[in-house]
């Protein structure tokens, strides 16, 4: 099984790869990285039909490269995957959507922690859309640290992790009943987060299992017909 990964930082790649080789290690995994598609979009405050056509570009090398599966590891995406998949043959899923659900489906006050300014209002919007699906009405809190990736970028991962937990905090003087760590950048933040004594939920995990068991199904059901 070969899974292709979307990255649009550098630093996304070795929280999810490090989820695939504990929980799913004889997957071949395949990173596309192009920085410049969260550059762009922090530029213009959100994404527009350049985003679009950057994102086929990439979505199409993927499959070209053989992948059973894309996931699309970068936040700022994955409100247009949507649009996308006319242009692919294979699976292709948003890191952050097992994730999301599980918040929905488990919580009513959310707290969403973001390290990149767009990623705050797109979070929001997805975690509404899947509310809106799953008919439940849910109340969203979002807390926004851009140096916390400005120091993670800067390699002092310690910084970054403080100061996650420091808007986590805050969410939860707030009221929050769990805390989204909206950004797969933000996996290493998830141990101190959590002695704030609520739930963190991070997406490499929840993607990983969620990706590996719809490829199992599909493959039954191929076998099964």
């Amino acid at each position: 099984m070969k899974i292709g990964i979307i990255h649009a930082t550098c630093n996304a790649v070795p929280p999810l790869n490090a989820a695939f080789n504990n929980l799913a290690p004889e997957v071949t995994v395949l990173n596309f990285v192009d920085e410049n598609i969260q550059y762009y979009a922090n530029q213009i405050n959100g994404i527009d039909d350049k985003s679009y056509r950057d994102f086929v570009d990439i979505a199409v090398k993927a499959q070209e490269a053989g992948v059973d599966a894309i996931i699309v590891a970068c936040t700022v995406l994955t409100p247009i995957i949507d649009s996308v998949k006319p242009f692919v043959s294979v699976p292709i899923m948003a890191v952050d959507r097992p994730m999301l659900e599980k918040a929905v489906k488990n919580y009513n006050k959310i707290g969403v922690v973001v390290t990149n300014g767009p990623t705050g209002p797109l979070t929001e919007a997805q975690l509404k859309k899947i509310a809106k699906e799953l008919g439940k009405e849910v109340e969203i809190d979002t807390q926004i640290d851009t140096q916390a990736m400005t120091e993670l970028k800067a390699g002092n991962e310690e910084e970054h992790n403080r100061l996650n937990c420091l808007a986590a905090a805050e969410l939860k003087e707030r009221g929050c009943e769990v805390i989204v760590l909206a950004q797969i950048t933000q996996a290493s933040a998830e141990k101190e987060t959590s002695t704030l004594g609520l739930p963190v939920l991070t997406s490499p995990k929840e993607a990983v299992k969620a990706i590996i068991s719809a490829l199992e199904s599909e493959k039954l059901n191929k076998v099964g017909s």
